[in-house]
């Protein structure tokens, strides 16, 4: 895994981010989306449209460069005016699974969108940290990284190239990191937790230490040497930032990398126990338990379960 980690989190979770397509729109029209089961994104790439979000205030403009993703299950209309009689998603795009397809009588807007695939049981560490609704102004200084990614994803969503796929999918992978990059840059938005502890600079060397050996019998000291502060010093800000101790923090995060390894079915028990930094299996199993409230076992075999439905 990476030394960096936020990169670090994102290898774990497996995030992969899929442009499913888009839509050009002219005249008068009103889409109503269903709530998402998946965290989803959506640019505007070219034109304005109006956005309305389940439980989340009145309809607001969304311009060209604009950028929003929902890790809630909220529904949501978009409309070249909120007044416009909303018609279906599902009974627009039946027929549709990827591609831009032309709807009214004109091209004045490009909605391009898709969502990001997570590994089962991990996903949480990254939902649990965001927002209901991340907006990012296209006309801000945040936005201008994003400007040019979302200008090459509407030439390649349009033009039917060689690779036009291949290039879809890292062009959406990159406007996802963008946004999460924006959001983490808003330290003073952030709530205690994963995203806030990742945005801490201070913090940084000392967390590269514990993703980089978790089976590692770290101490305060250490951790506190690291990041150049004193063992209360670190202490305090770690918990105010991450909602709990480095220690407690340090247990999560091998908890949830076991997680990933027994869902991934390569790696035995035993052996999972060793590289979380378990003494033994017995204690790995019922650090294990008490935090999922299944053995190892029983949560690979669940998992293996899903997988295959």
């Amino acid at each position: 895994m990476s030394d960096d980690p936020f990169s670090a989190v994102l290898a774990l979770i497996n995030a992969q981010a899929i442009c499913a397509g888009g839509f050009t729109a002219g005249g008068a029209w009103a889409i109503a989306f269903p709530p998402p089961d998946q965290l989803k994104f959506f640019v505007i790439a070219r034109g304005q449209c109006w956005l309305a979000i389940e439980g989340q205030g009145a309809p607001f403009r969304m311009g060209e460069g604009d950028v929003l993703m929902l890790s809630a299950p909220h529904a949501f209309v978009a409309s070249s005016d909120p007044a416009v009689p909303p018609r279906p998603a599902r009974e627009i795009f039946a027929a549709v699974s990827s591609g831009i397809l032309a709807l009214g009588g004109g091209d004045e807007m490009l909605l391009l969108g898709g969502h990001v695939d997570m590994a089962t049981g991990c996903g949480s560490l990254l939902l649990d940290g965001l927002p209901d609704v991340i907006h990012v102004n296209g006309g801000s200084a945040a936005a201008s990284h994003l400007k040019s990614l979302i200008a090459q994803l509407a030439e390649e969503c349009g033009e039917n190239r060689e690779g036009s796929g291949f290039a879809c999918m890292a062009l959406a992978q990159l406007i996802f990191l963008q946004i999460l990059r924006v959001h983490l840059a808003r330290e003073g938005e952030l709530a205690p937790g994963l995203l806030r502890v990742l945005a801490d600079r201070k913090l940084a060397p000392a967390l590269r230490l514990m993703y980089a050996e978790p089976a590692r019998r770290w101490h305060l000291p250490e951790l506190a040497s690291a990041a150049a502060m004193s063992r209360t010093a670190f202490a305090t800000r770690f918990k105010a930032l991450a909602g709990m101790g480095p220690l407690a923090y340090l247990a999560q995060w091998r908890m949830c990398l076991a997680q990933r390894w027994l869902v991934t079915g390569t790696m035995p028990i035993g052996q999972i126990a060793r590289v979380t930094g378990f003494g033994s299996d017995a204690a790995f199993s019922n650090a294990f338990k008490r935090m999922t409230g299944k053995s190892p076992s029983q949560f690979r075999l669940k998992s293996q379960r899903m997988a295959a439905e």
